[in-house]
């Protein structure tokens, strides 16, 4: 039999995904252009879910309050066993986090959902979970490390990162946190993309080797930060990424002596 005979005849490995707080769904979309199929969404919202339903055939939407979902139900209505998925995901209602209200509070009922989403990590045990959020969720510091705590009590690594669409091609400044966790016997760690997208006229400089932008992928966090790091994290308006302060003259130092060494590498081969 010919090599692309055998590889015809392979099975195809499916990817497949639950989305909690799935609103209409443009994080499952995203996820199905990933190569995820979304077994199951599960939305309050009368009209979110139905306009969910009309744009993502096939998968379940469960139109209920998660609260009275158990991890079972959710399980059995995918048609999966716990720790055969391979991620939860899902967008936690922000209105109690977000800068552009005044009364954010932690205290808000929307803001005690997110434990809701850790209850269904815990009872599902997914591979990999991904919870999407404001950066206004970094103002409450101390209920974001619980926040990761709880999550890694589950059996997970978990690791934050901010991300701003733009930087991955989006015409939108558009900064959200992401939770990602992986569960430890997996053996191995959260990974974010690196940014494809800089604004070049604000980065760009006249007299150096090398553009900030490059400064920015060296430097950007590929795996996130572990809840010990958040009270030291800060945004770098310049290179436009998420650093932590205690750690950034050493990672700057390190990112701009290897752009400078493949620099000279580049020009000495041009010269023989």
């Amino acid at each position: 039999m010919h090599g692309k005979e055998k590889d015809s005849n392979k099975k195809k490995i499916e990817r497949t995904g639950i989305d909690l707080f799935a609103g209409c769904g443009g994080f499952s979309l995203g996820m199905k252009k990933a190569g995820f199929k979304i077994l199951v969404a599960v939305e309050i919202d009368k009209w979110a879910a139905e306009t969910y339903r009309f744009n993502q055939k096939g998968t379940i939407v469960m139109e209920e309050d998660i609260k009275q979902i158990t991890p079972r139900r959710l399980l059995k209505t995918a048609g999966i066993k716990q720790r055969d998925l391979d991620i939860l995901f899902g967008s936690p209602p922000c209105q109690g986090f977000t800068t552009i209200s005044s009364k954010r509070s932690i205290d808000d009922p929307r803001s005690k959902l997110m434990f809701e989403f850790i209850r269904m990590v815990k009872g599902v045990q997914s591979k990999i979970f991904y919870i999407e959020n404001v950066p206004g969720l970094f103002y409450f510091k101390d209920f974001f490390i619980l926040l990761m705590k709880t999550l890694e009590g589950c059996g997970y690594i978990v690791r934050c990162l901010m991300m701003d669409a733009a930087d991955y091609g989006v015409p939108q400044r558009r900064k959200r946190i992401f939770i990602q966790g992986v569960r430890k016997d997996l053996g191995f760690l959260p990974g974010f993309p690196v940014p494809t997208h800089f604004a070049p006229e604000s980065l760009k400089t006249k007299d150096r080797m090398f553009q900030p932008a490059e400064v920015a992928v060296e430097c950007f966090a590929r795996n996130g930060f572990a809840k010990e790091e958040v009270k030291d994290l800060h945004w770098n308006s310049v290179l436009n990424i998420q650093m932590n302060r205690k750690t950034a003259p050493y990672v700057l130092d390190v990112a701009i002596g290897k752009l400078i060494g493949e620099g000279l590498k580049r020009h000495i081969n041009t010269k023989h």
